[in-house]
């Protein structure tokens, strides 16, 4: 299994970063199930997702 690390972000979205391939995916280039290893948090920062301009004004209460 691939290492992964779970983000945490301050919009409420989380991504998984991997950490490192393991063989099986450096030889096949399929993903397997990913394996947490380590767990981070920035909630000081938006994942990227989302941004106050790509939102209708509608919904910029």
């Amino acid at each position: 299994m691939c290492d992964y690390t779970q983000v945490h972000y301050k919009c409420s979205h989380l991504r998984y970063t991997v950490r490192a391939w393991c063989t099986k995916y450096q030889e096949t280039q399929k993903r397997c199930q990913p394996n947490v290893v380590a767990v981070e948090y920035r909630l000081n920062e938006n994942c990227g997702i989302t941004t106050t301009t790509s939102l209708p004004k509608h919904q910029l209460i």
